[in-house]
């Protein structure tokens, strides 16, 4: 029940991600679209996409590793992400000076909205799924956490910022008016993330679960669209070149360990 749950959101999110792409490329090539409120479409499809996301995680990971390890992480992310984002938001540190308009809806101490917090957890969960699978030595599984995590941000930013802007920079920056010190911030917050959780969670077992790179995909390819529709296309490359790479190195890893443990390919036993 739990993972058919999990992909019906993880339709729902990837239909979202899809609407809100073809919805942006209507409003800015098409000389007629509906006369609807852009402003509050664009509020609700955020909601969405976020909450979509969450809830694919919460169930893929609910049903991979266990409600307690779920409830963990997320309240990790809930306590040290939102902390960070707070910091973030009153002092620039460690992410650079930026405010969250109100397309995220309320916002906790009229700073973070109470969704962004969740939305670490909607990432960091496959984003340490990879890290499992280069888990030697044990003590870089978090960085490397970290840094998967990271690529998402390497379209994010750049979308999120421009057309229907859910946070804005107060600083010069080099990268599409991002200042590339956030990168650093995120790298440093998820690594810490995965390192609180991996320290005080016994129940983590890494299991493997292709929706949950999926959503992964899903999710980093939605911001990489909406970046190239945004004429960012530098946003876009960077993280599809990350992301072929990411992809090349799991599948050579997963290769390896399935020939190591003497395991057959599904697709032998399917031609045999």
């Amino acid at each position: 029940m739990l993972y058919r749950l999990g992909i019906l959101f993880l339709l729902l999110h990837a239909l979202v991600a899809g609407f809100s792409c073809a919805g942006t490329w209507a409003l800015y090539n098409l000389s007629e679209i509906p006369n609807w409120d852009y402003t509050a479409v664009t509020f609700w499809l955020g909601i969405a996409n976020v909450v979509t996301g969450v809830l694919t995680a919460l169930l893929l990971m609910a049903y991979r590793e266990g409600w307690k390890a779920t409830l963990t992480l997320l309240a990790l992310c809930i306590v040290l992400a939102g902390g960070m984002e707070l910091l973030g938001t009153t002092t620039g540190i460690p992410f650079g000076k930026y405010s969250y308009t109100d397309l995220l809806g309320p916002k906790l101490l009229g700073h973070v909205p109470y969704l962004i917090p969740l939305s670490w957890m909607m990432m960091l969960y496959p984003s340490m799924m990879l890290a499992q699978i280069f888990s030697s030595p044990v003590w870089l599984r978090p960085v490397l956490a970290g840094f998967i995590l990271t690529v998402w941000d390497f379209a994010m930013d750049p979308a999120m910022t421009t057309g229907f802007a859910y946070w804005q920079w107060h600083t010069e920056g080099g990268f599409y008016g991002m200042p590339y010190v956030n990168w650093l911030g995120w790298w440093l917050t998820g690594t810490l993330l995965a390192a609180a959780f991996w320290k005080v969670s016994r129940e983590w077992q890494g299991h493997w679960e292709p929706a949950a790179l999926a959503l992964y995909l899903i999710q980093g390819a939605f911001m990489a669209g909406l970046a190239w529709l945004y004429m960012r296309p530098l946003a876009s490359s960077l993280w599809l070149v990350s992301v072929v790479v990411l992809m090349w190195l799991v599948w050579r890893k997963r290769r390896r360990q399935t020939v190591l443990s003497g395991e057959v390919p599904a697709w032998r036993t399917s031609s045999s």
